[in-house]
């Protein structure tokens, strides 16, 4: 078993990591300040070709494997998890095009998502259904005096949607009844300034700062029927089955968060002095810096494995559920140490691990919650 990265890929990495300390750094401060959506990062990271990463040539895409997003993915990660997210949701959903659109979708949205020019969103989660995906409650049903769709309902803390660049936002909408009674829910196409679609409150988070995150309100929306994406009731299987690469970046997230309070509390710990000596002499301190060291490894070379079966097409489900539980889990113990070891520093924003600490809360909640990777991980056991 080969573990060693091709050129190209260890290249990539470089090129990810030269470019987040230079250009994503010092915006990740702006928007810690500022909270606005980054948009000339946006576009000098497009212009690299990332925000087309999986998006094949023919579209204008770079065409790359899972392996090779989730290794960019880390880097860009530990400078930034805020721009990393952005990024993350525009992948996940031009993967969506790439996978479930119509020839007549693909040419039509594929390419100004390469381009960066537009900006992808997903719209799952309802005021009411989180981790239940199946409680959703906003409709979808045929227009009676045309051919299309009308929508009707609302969403909740629903990432990209409401920047100046956002357009062909997925929206799951209950389409019927499946045969053993559970809710048939459908994918749809939802292009910016479609009438009865609206923006609604954005939220003031604790973290992900200059990530537009807000509500979306259907009344009466209307779509055409060439606008449903897949097939009709696949919608929730469709979405569930774009997780797995979701969960391996936020496994791979976890790594990169841990990662970085590992670079920042280790160079912390070697300046700070008690008792006359720094506190990285203290073998309570290099304990926890060792966890560091050890769990931003292990879940390093676990991602990779499971990104590898995933670009290979191979059955990943439980090892996406692994990988996301492993990584956010020890992301937030790696930024409790992180928090503890600067003491009341870390109680203070200008500190980067102030930052970190909050960030690693919602590696736990986001694309599913760690007590849903578990249940999935006990189904897979045959519990």
């Amino acid at each position: 078993m080969d573990f060693e990265l091709a050129p190209e890929q260890i290249e990539l990495q470089r090129m990810v990591r030269d470019f987040a300390q230079a250009e994503v750094a010092p915006v990740q401060a702006r928007m810690e300040a500022d909270h606005e959506f980054p948009y000339e990062l946006w576009r000098k990271w497009s212009d690299l070709g990332m925000a087309g990463i999986m998006i094949p040539p023919e579209y204008g895409g770079s065409g790359l494997d899972s392996l090779s997003y989730i290794i960019a993915m880390e880097e860009m990660g530990t400078v930034s998890q805020t721009f990393a997210l952005i990024w993350q949701v525009h992948v996940l959903v031009a993967n969506m095009y790439v996978q479930l659109g119509t020839p007549e979708q693909k040419e039509r949205w594929l390419p100004p998502f390469a381009r960066g020019d537009k900006l992808g969103a997903i719209a799952l989660t309802e005021p009411g259904a989180g981790s239940d995906a199946g409680g959703l409650r906003t409709r979808a049903v045929r227009d009676g005096g045309g051919d299309g769709w009308v929508i009707d309902g609302n969403k909740i803390f629903i990432s990209n949607a409401g920047t100046a660049i956002s357009d062909g936002t997925v929206v799951m909408a209950v389409t019927g009844e499946q045969p053993n009674g559970r809710k048939a829910i459908s994918s749809f196409i939802i292009p910016t300034g479609t009438p009865g679609y609206q923006l609604g409150q954005s939220f003031d988070k604790m973290a992900w700062h200059g990530m537009d995150n807000r509500e979306l309100v259907f009344e009466d929306c209307r779509v055409p029927a060439d606008h449903l994406l897949g097939r009709e009731g696949a919608g929730l299987k469709q979405a569930l089955a774009g997780l797995n690469l979701g969960r391996i970046v936020f496994g791979t997230l976890g790594c990169a968060l841990t990662r970085a309070c590992l670079e920042e509390t280790l160079a912390y710990a070697k300046d700070r002095k008690q008792f006359g000596q720094p506190l990285s002499a203290f073998q309570l301190t290099q304990a926890k810096l060792a966890n560091m060291a050890t769990h931003a490894e292990g879940t390093r070379r676990f991602a990779h494995y499971v990104a590898w079966l995933h670009a290979q097409g191979r059955e990943c489900h439980t090892e996406a559920a692994m990988v996301k539980l492993m990584g956010t889990r020890l992301a937030v113990q790696a930024a409790q140490d992180a928090y503890q070891i600067h003491g009341g520093y870390g109680f203070m924003h200008d500190y980067r691990v102030n930052r970190l600490y909050r960030e690693a809360q919602i590696l736990e909640i986001g694309e599913g919650t760690s007590e849903i990777q578990q249940i999935l991980i006990a189904r897979a056991l045959g519990c």
